[in-house]
């Protein structure tokens, strides 16, 4: 049998190029909603392109700008003159962005808007998208079961409690009917408005409640006495009492 030599697949040249994306740069804004938007976009790029670990740090530290870059410098400089090691894995550098760039009270600010969360004047897609958007800003793990009941307790009522009537397992089940009985609510409405009678616009005007042309007034007067003006009226026959009869 021929001796075969196994060769050693090579791993793929890294391109750098890979991180020329829209808005990947970080100029070290205080604004923690775009800061962790952006590190969800340097993590997806990670994991798409598969980004080694041990350039990673390197990788992102290129893209640090402005006061962003000045930070990371001096923390840099400031672990060396305290003769502690380099920060050489992501995990940690992404530790020490959050603790600069995301204020201590993010979290707990949105738990608490999380926890008082309505659907009040949004539409059922709305308030699930902020419901979501809340549950990712706050890392919540729970059962599927605690997240159904937390979201039926900030819907509308009058949607809330014709879902609570059907039959749902998940998450996603009771959104999609939520979203399904406010479509069939906004229906029966839609055919009640087109039984209302019809009204011409009248633009503004007042609306016609008879004439407005005032009638000329009578050039008789309305007499004082009644009585004097009434047709007099014609004498009774003379008869004879009933008593002047003759007898006969």
């Amino acid at each position: 049998m021929p001796f075969e030599r196994t060769r050693r697949r090579a791993r793929p040249a890294f391109n750098s190029n890979v991180f020329k994306v829209e808005n990947f740069e970080f100029e070290g804004e205080l604004d923690p909603d775009e800061f962790l938007k952006w590190l969800q976009t340097v993590e997806r790029i990670f994991e798409y392109k598969e980004i080694p670990e041990d350039r990673k740090v390197k990788l992102v530290a290129l893209r640090l700008r402005k006061y962003a870059s000045l930070w990371w410098t001096n923390l840099n400089a400031k672990r060396t003159r305290e003769r502690k090691s380099k920060i050489k894995t992501w995990d940690k550098m992404k530790s020490k962005l959050q603790a600069r760039f995301l204020p201590c009270t993010y979290v707990q600010d949105n738990y608490m808007l999380f926890h008082h969360l309505t659907q009040g004047k949004m539409s059922v897609e709305e308030y699930i998208r902020e419901f979501e958007k809340l549950m990712i800003k706050c890392d919540i793990h729970e059962p599927e079961e605690q997240t159904m009941v937390r979201y039926l307790g900030g819907l509308d009522p009058r949607i809330a409690n014709v879902v609570k009537l059907q039959a749902y397992t998940t998450f996603d089940k009771v959104c999609v009917l939520a979203h399904k009985v406010e479509q069939q609510t906004k229906s029966r409405m839609n055919v009640y408005d087109s039984f209302k009678p019809y009204s011409v616009p009248n633009h503004g005007k007042p609306l016609n409640m008879g004439s407005t042309t005032p009638q000329p007034k009578s050039s008789t007067p309305f007499p004082s006495n009644p009585q004097k003006n009434q047709t007099p009226q014609r004498p009774l026959p003379n008869l004879p009492h009933p008593n002047t009869y003759p007898i006969n």
